[in-house]
């Protein structure tokens, strides 16, 4: 049983005004006259800091716990969501982005710790699966609320809306009990190389299977708005889409533990990710609300489970008292493929369409199956 509730609560608060905020600000920019290589680059600028500080982000945790990154993430995101409010313009975006992106890594590094943590002695697979529950609820809420809030209210009022959300997290984090917090240890410069991480049989393997299903998320939020717009979907139809994928994420990560206990990490990982690719590639060449909405959720279904099981890994390879620093591996890992890919994407784009972009990242799904079936065959989980 999970017993650091406060965790769980204030990951919904921290997922909302996310994934909300993020298929928001690509219409937003849109709006404001940004081109899709524009689009592009405020899209990369959520990842950049959390790539260069997300290893020393895991490393404090370690050493001091999670309740200060968790505070301090809630208000940069708080913070974050204000500016598109007070200044509407598309220069105003890039900051926001990279502010939302480095609050986001320290919110939720900490949380994926933290619960990660309270597993000792139990199952990490019930306690992740608790955790990406609690995830998938803040998933299907953010666009939902995201898409009715911009309809009704606008793209400004809906980012000032939002931006009081993630302060529900801010006072949950105060009920937060730092424990296991490695104080006596050697200092955080003396930590031994991150080189020596990757040396880690199968490590490699995962880090490389949670790159591809994080940018094939990214790309998802990001451009399947844009997407759906030239269909002629509206922005709340858009919404219950993007909640459709959310909602599928959440039912099958119900059953997440049953199956890994039955059948495997590595087995499931690499049987769900084909799901993924299949609801992924079919996006393009469909037509209708209805038909968006049946395959966002088959593409929910397939990925749903994918990214919690990276996480088992992870921890599962994490050295003992490092295991914030290699979710920070992990985390920086993502945030490099969510840096260049939709970037990469966007120059594609502008030459080949949206739709095209949406049939790739299927092959690259497909691609990172086949490595995740290799990953049982490194070390048997």
């Amino acid at each position: 049983m999970m017993k650091l509730n406060p965790f769980l609560a204030a990951t919904i608060f921290i997922f909302i005004p996310v994934f909300a905020a993020r298929p928001m600000t690509s219409l937003f920019a849109k709006q404001l006259g940004a081109s899709i290589i524009e689009i592009g680059l405020i899209t990369a600028c959520f990842s950049i800091l959390p790539l260069l500080l997300a290893i020393f982000a895991g490393r404090y945790i370690d050493r001091y716990g999670e309740r200060p990154p968790l505070a301090l993430g809630s208000v940069g995101i708080f913070l974050s969501l204000c500016l598109p409010y007070f200044f509407p313009y598309t220069s105003i975006l890039y900051l926001s982005q990279l502010l939302l992106g480095i609050s986001q890594l320290m919110a939720i590094l900490a949380i994926q710790n933290g619960v990660a943590k309270s597993s000792e002695g139990g199952s990490i697979n019930s306690s992740i699966g608790s955790f990406s529950l609690f995830s998938s609820t803040g998933m299907l809420l953010g666009p939902l609320l995201g898409g009715y809030a911009t309809e009704h209210f606008g793209f400004q009022t809906s980012y000032l809306l939002l931006a009081f959300v993630p302060l529900i997290a801010l006072v949950l984090s105060f009920y937060i009990v730092n424990k296991n917090v490695n104080q006596q240890s050697e200092p955080l410069e003396g930590k031994s190389n991150v080189k020596e991480l990757f040396q880690i049989s199968g490590l490699r393997s995962s880090l490389l299977v949670s790159m591809i299903v994080l940018s094939a998320l990214d790309i998802f939020y990001v451009y399947f708005p844009l997407l759906a717009q030239s269909l002629g979907l509206s922005l709340s139809e858009i919404g219950w889409a993007l909640s459709a994928q959310a909602t599928a994420n959440a039912l099958v990560r119900i059953f997440m533990p049953h199956l890994v206990n039955k059948f495997g990490i590595t087995t499931i990982l690499w049987i769900f990710m084909l799901i993924g690719a299949f609801g992924y590639g079919m996006i393009p060449f469909l037509h209708g609300f209805a038909a968006i909405f049946l395959f966002a959720f088959i593409l929910g279904t397939g990925l749903g489970v994918t990214q919690p099981l990276t996480i088992i890994l992870a921890y599962t390879f994490s050295p003992a008292g490092r295991s914030a620093e290699v979710l920070g591996v992990r985390l920086a890992s993502n945030r490099l493929a969510q840096t260049i890919v939709p970037f990469a994407f966007a120059g594609i784009s502008s030459f080949i369409g949206l739709g095209p972009i949406f049939f790739m990242n299927s092959l690259l799904l497909i691609f990172g199956a086949f490595t995740a079936n290799g990953i049982s065959k490194m070390m048997k989980i």
